[in-house]
């Protein structure tokens, strides 16, 4: 093998399908926390001129997400590709969860009406005393909070009330990150054949639904033993498994390994999945505002999805005067989504304390997540993870090929 270096090929021109597609995902699971979903866990914060309750925004960014893995990792090494993955994702991730336990703590305790314990360790640690004074108190994370969000846990054990999710957001990471190292195991294993490969994508749609409906079916009032089979199938993202099925899918059909009429069984199969797995029990709760729209608008943004796998680039009209703009916003979309939820709800609420109406209050608190998420990028995301990859470069075997890692790596979450 040659040991002098080859030239890099020229880098493809970034298409703006993809970034606008990214974008208009994340903005529909903003816009849903912030108008919607705040709202239910916190019902002082109303008032916004409109409510967006479709759920579909992080599905489709988990699709996106499916289909470059399979579009970066057949580049070079399973391991380095990896290691490039949570280089980028983790550290990023334990900081904006550290930052969420103090500022939630603070927040918490002010907002409950409640005095603060005693010294640092009492702040960080401690139970306020007494009773809240607020009608509606904010829940008060603890130190086994802290432990089980940064050791990306909370899924496992918050059904049995011994820790919560400091952000609603984060349940996303886990699940991706698992996804992420299946997909490093099987890639290079020589029976992954491309029939092999088909199957185990149906079998990531079909047999979830299993598990779930006709093995143990889900109850409106669980038992423990449901408790444990839910806290397993979620923590093992069992029920975000079609999302990630379909991005492979597509991929394949974009390299015309797939025929027309598989591609659209498959479309047909993962929005069938997505209502069944996000809306179990429409029949039993008054969720059809929620639920119709959350499945439409999947479709919808999955045929875009195939849109921008198979066809040309969206150069409409017009557009290029935002694809700047569009393009910035696809590239801080994964530090956006990580401090968006909840330091929005109390940035909303603080706002609601001076009186801050709500038409004012919803961009406000959008601009907001943006500027944070532009500093989680550029101050956590992208530096800690070029000072990660050089140094594993720097132990990089002369043989062994360089890869880049320029296609998006959002990891999705939320609704």
């Amino acid at each position: 093998m040659p040991t002098t270096p080859t030239p890099i090929p020229g880098r493809a021109v970034r298409r703006i399908s993809w970034d606008l597609l990214r974008v208009v995902a994340v903005l529909a699971v903003i816009l849903g926390h912030v108008t919607h979903q705040g709202a239910l866990l916190h019902p002082e914060l109303t008032g916004y001129p409109f409510r967006v309750t479709a759920q579909f925004g992080a599905a489709i960014l988990l699709v996106i997400s499916a289909f470059f893995v399979c579009a970066s990792l057949r580049k070079g090494n399973p391991r380095r590709w990896l290691w490039n993955r949570i280089a980028r994702l983790v550290p990023a991730y334990l900081v904006a969860v550290l930052v969420t336990y103090l500022v939630t703590r603070y927040a918490a305790i002010r907002f409950s009406g409640l005095p603060f314990p005693p010294g640092v360790t009492g702040f960080l640690f401690g139970a306020p005393q007494g009773l809240p004074t607020d009608p509606s108190p904010w829940y008060i994370p603890t130190w086994a909070d802290l432990l089980a969000n940064l050791g990306m846990v909370p899924e496992w054990g918050y059904r049995f009330e011994w820790f919560y999710y400091l952000d609603g957001s984060y349940w996303t990471l886990p699940v991706q990150l698992a996804a992420f190292a299946c997909a490093a195991l099987l890639w290079p294993r020589a029976w992954r054949t491309h029939r092999v490969t088909v199957a185990l994508l149906w079998a990531l749609i079909l047999v979830p639904l299993v598990v779930r409906f006709a093995v143990v079916p889900p109850s409106l009032e669980p038992s423990t033993h449901q408790k444990v089979v839910d806290s397993v199938f979620y923590g093992l993202g069992l029920h975000r498994a079609h999302v990630f099925a379909i991005g492979a899918a597509l991929w394949l059909w974009s390299k015309k390994r797939l025929a027309h009429w598989h591609i659209a069984l498959f479309v047909v199969a993962a929005c069938v999945a997505q209502d069944l797995q996000v809306f179990p029990f429409h029949r039993a709760l008054p969720q059809d505002a929620q639920r119709w729209p959350s499945t439409i608008g999947f479709a919808v943004l999955l045929l875009l999805v195939c849109l921008a796998a198979r066809g040309p680039d969206w150069r409409f009209p017009g557009l290029h005067r935002i694809a700047p703009a569009v393009t910035w916003l696809a590239g801080i979309s994964y530090g956006l989504y990580l401090v968006h939820q909840e330091l929005g709800y109390i940035l909303a609420r603080a706002l609601i304390t001076i009186g801050v109406p709500g038409w004012l209050r919803l961009p406000a608190v959008v601009t907001a997540a943006v500027l944070a998420g532009w500093a989680v990028t550029a101050g956590v995301e992208r530096p800690v993870h070029r000072w990660l990859t050089a140094r594993r470069d720097r132990r990089r075997k002369p043989e062994e090929p360089q890869v880049t890692d320029s296609e998006p790596v959002f990891v999705g979450g939320g609704s």
